[in-house]
């Protein structure tokens, strides 16, 4: 039946409508509030499941996950030093510079910069993080970049678990407080602190628009406890140098490394600069660095992905990730990508540092593929015997071992933890410059339109996370994996998954309004 309404009735009708969705938005501001503002992960749980139970559409939620929280201007400019409790159970200082150019409205570039020395078995000394502190504060000052100096030590190493987990909360704190540009943050460092950079490259690199090594290594990136694939550099950009008169890393060896680093298609822009290993070379680096974070921005969205893990905790690159790890017969299409040392020398591969006058000489790393490495010797232990010749500190090794030819046996005696231990190897032969002692999952996933095309060599299960900003949700995505259809369909939006994943990223760049989970069909 067709009720006619009168001009008093449709205007009371329309002023009710009207204060509906003017309630309606004040609630929706609120839940989008507490959810932006929860502090802990049982406050954003909550905010999750109001939102959900809200029947508020995907579309609008999806849409305010993409502006974002509200910044305030009552903010720390200057420097300020904030800590964080890492996965070891320790608290470790990082200090936040902020220049007096921010400004609420506008997202700003990030610059993480990562100091030396983290193998080191005693503690990065505060005054030495304070000096830090001068390396990058005018210039982030000049150019308006958020600027972070973290704390790493022999707990936390730029290439570890604890690391890793530590820069991503220092980020996502950042992240709630100021309004970064996701999009331009970077992750360098000097040292230790490039081969970190790197590290993160290697493994984790999501959250990075590009890295900055500054006489890093990277064969030391290869340390930690995942095996290192040198195509996930593929993914990001990054600016690197060396110094000539380095003898810790001397340029002309490190460019070896490099230049198959470019032969396989890495964007890595290298530079030999006039020093030794000294930290003058920031200076030198400077107006490239600069001229970097200026032109380089982070596609949130790229249309090929490529990724290769030996575990799934950093099975994720983008909106690719690797679920499981098995061999289902997918092992044709990928041949594995490493690098190699091209130094027909033997080396021991284990590095001393002097502790005190008691403990003498310990080591303080072990190097892949290495007669160390091999025998099983470990950081922290003590060595007094190689063979029948006692070590005192180190330097007698490269005697000891360039008497051997590759296969000769090699006896280690070591001190661990107050008990004595003979180990035993061998000389080996010439390996590749990372390990591959587990199994290798790897994934390439190109997105053409709605239709990507993935490769998979050793992955049971992956997942696309599926975003508007790269595929039209209107129209079916389709999905082939190595030659066979494995999805079809339109996708549909699910809030509490793109709130879920939005919590993990902090990203207002990456929002995911859905996912597909794939499982790999075997290969008859």
């Amino acid at each position: 039946m067709l009720h006619r309404i009168g001009r008093g009735s449709f205007l009371t009708v329309a002023a009710s409508l009207v204060l509906c969705i003017g309630v309606l938005g004040a609630d929706f501001d609120a839940l989008m509030e507490a959810f932006f503002d929860a502090s802990n992960p049982e406050e954003r749980a909550g905010a999750i499941e109001q939102l959900v139970s809200s029947e508020i559409g995907a579309s609008e939620i999806a849409r305010r996950l993409r502006v974002g929280r509200a910044y305030s201007d009552d903010v720390v400019r200057g420097w300020s030093v904030h800590y964080s409790e890492c996965i070891d159970g320790v608290t470790r200082p990082y200090h936040v510079f902020v220049p007096d150019v921010y400004d609420p409205a506008a997202p700003a570039p990030v610059l993480f910069d990562l100091h030396g020395g983290v193998s080191r078995v005693e503690p990065y000394p505060v005054e030495s993080l304070l000096r830090r502190r001068t390396l990058w504060e005018s210039t982030a000052s000049e150019e308006g970049w958020i600027l972070v100096v973290p704390h790493g030590d022999y707990g936390a190493t730029w290439w570890s678990e604890a690391g890793r987990v530590n820069l991503l909360a220092q980020l996502a704190f950042l992240k709630h407080l100021y309004n970064v540009d996701e999009n331009r943050v970077f992750l360098s460092g000097f040292s230790d602190g490039g081969t970190g950079a790197l590290w993160m490259g290697f493994h984790d690199a999501t959250a990075w628009a590009g890295f900055v090594d500054i006489y890093g290594h990277p064969i030391i990136a290869g340390y930690g406890p995942y095996q290192t694939y040198p195509r996930n550099l593929l993914n990001r950009p990054i600016r690197a140098s060396n110094g000539v008169t380095d003898e810790l890393y001397p340029a002309a060896e490190i460019r070896l490394y490099v230049d198959q680093l470019i032969d396989l298609g890495i964007d890595i822009d290298w530079t030999a600069q006039p020093t030794d290993h000294d930290i003058e070379a920031v200076d030198l680096e400077r107006p490239a660095v600069v001229s970097f974070i200026g032109r380089v921005e982070r596609d949130p969205h790229p249309s090929r992905v490529i990724w290769e893990t030996s575990d799934v905790i950093v099975g994720r690159c983008d909106w690719v990730r690797i679920d499981e790890i098995a061999d289902v017969g997918n092992n044709l299409d990928f041949e594995d990508a490493n690098i190699w040392p091209l130094k027909e020398e033997i080396r021991f591969g284990a590095a001393f540092v002097y502790q005190n006058p008691e403990t003498g000489f310990l080591i303080m790393g072990v190097e892949p593929w290495t007669i160390a490495h091999f025998a099983g010797v470990k950081t922290g232990d003590k060595i007094v015997r190689i063979d029948d010749y006692t070590v005192e500190t180190g330097y007698e090794v490269p005697a000891i071992i360039d008497a051997k030819n590759p296969g000769d046996p090699v006896e280690i005696e070591v001190v661990r933890d107050g008990e004595t231990l003979v180990l035993h190897g061998e000389v080996p032969q010439i390996e590749p410059a990372y390990r591959r002692d587990e199994m290798t999952g790897s994934i390439e996933a190109v997105a053409t339109g709605n239709r990507v095309d993935v490769t998979v060599r050793n992955g049971a299960r992956y997942t696309l996370l599926i975003s508007s900003g790269l595929f039209d949700l209107n129209e079916p995505i389709v999905v082939v994996t190595n030659g066979v259809e494995t999805f079809s369909g339109v996708v549909t939006p699910d809030v509490r998954f793109m709130l879920e994943q939005a919590a993990r990223d902090d990203d207002r760049r990456t929002v995911y309004e859905a996912r597909i989970e794939i499982v790999v069909p075997p290969v008859e």
